[in-house]
């Protein structure tokens, strides 16, 4: 078990304007009030996230494809859909991590959002999300280095809610990793406080039958063409 904190993380403008609807071809005609306030608002971000990170491999015992259940060495079970589990195929580890950025900037947010600051709430939820995101990506990333430094292939990130991987799964991640060491807890309703908080998983093994690829992490994998925050490849 890993656990890291204090990454330092730049936050990307145009991820952030992106969040707040300004995307694709919309970028080029943001308001000016609006940029103002973004760029404000990532620089107050800088001083409210506090980035924490914990991550952890765990051995698999048996894949069932019929049932569509990987059971862990540690005596627990994930269940996962048809599609999701043929990504596994191969795998030997897998590897649970969750991330937090704290709870100051939301808190931050939310009181915008009383002072009836709406355009600075928007802004700053919106630089909550692409920090989160960016340490997420940033912890993943060691993952994978770790596995190629081993020769061992890796899978795409999978998220409990995302894509067709049922978010209640999010209380088995939470038993098997301890995730409070880093302050983040679950509700009865399977979300994370803090809110800006992601989980999620990565397969490991020799030979991974849908070894990950670059574009298995971008808009490309997600069906969801009409989302206002998709990129455009």
């Amino acid at each position: 078990m890993k656990i890291i904190k204090n990454i330092k993380l730049k936050i990307d403008e145009e991820e952030v304007l992106r969040y707040q609807g300004c995307h694709n071809n919309k970028l080029k005609k943001v308001n000016k009030t609006i940029m103002k306030i973004t760029r404000e608002e990532i620089e107050r971000g800088y001083n409210l996230f506090e980035s924490k990170g914990i991550y952890s491999p765990v051995k698999i015992k048996q894949i069932s494809f019929s049932s569509r259940r990987v059971d862990l060495k540690n005596g627990f079970s994930l269940n996962f859909s048809n599609s999701i589990i043929n990504l596994l195929k191969g795998t030997s580890y897998l590897i649970l991590g969750v991330v937090t950025i704290g709870d100051s900037l939301e808190n931050k947010v939310s009181e915008f959002f009383t002072q009836g600051e709406y355009p600075r709430a928007v802004a700053l939820d919106a630089v909550g999300t692409v920090v989160v995101s960016s340490l997420s990506n940033y912890m993943r990333s060691l993952v994978c280095q770790d596995a190629k430094e081993q020769d061992l292939q890796t899978t795409r990130y999978l998220s409990p809610g995302y894509g067709d991987w049922d978010v209640s799964q999010q209380k088995n991640i939470f038993q098997i990793i301890p995730a409070d060491k880093i302050g983040v807890k679950l509700t009865e309703s399977y979300l994370m406080v803090p809110q800006k908080s992601l989980s999620w998983i990565i397969g490991i093994g020799k030979n991974i039958v849908t070894p990950y690829k670059e574009e298995g992490h971008s808009c490309k994998i997600c069906q969801a063409e009409n989302c206002q925050f998709r990129k455009i490849f």
